[in-house]
């Protein structure tokens, strides 16, 4: 399965945007940014699937909160894998 990493400076942030997007029950979880991807400090990113991407930029844009990143996961080999969209 494919995901995408949006990446917030907080998680409070992160929670703003999550409550927007999931009210329709679709999966949309925060996790801490895993570091290979992380740029400096501690963040927090929303993970979902990519037809919730936009919602989730849309969110972002509306409530001026800005987006440090966006990273697509895949799993090669047992391993999660990101690439910077």
């Amino acid at each position: 399965m494919e995901y995408y990493l949006v990446i917030y400076s907080s998680i409070t942030l992160a929670n703003r945007v999550k409550r927007r997007v999931a009210k329709d029950g679709s999966y949309v979880g925060i996790i801490h940014t895993p570091k290979c991807i992380s740029k400096g400090g501690c963040s927090y990113a929303i993970r979902c699937k990519k037809h919730k991407l936009a919602d989730v930029k849309k969110v972002s844009a509306a409530l001026k909160i800005t987006i440090r990143g966006i990273y697509r996961e895949i799993n090669e080999d047992g391993n999660k894998v990101y690439y910077e969209v």
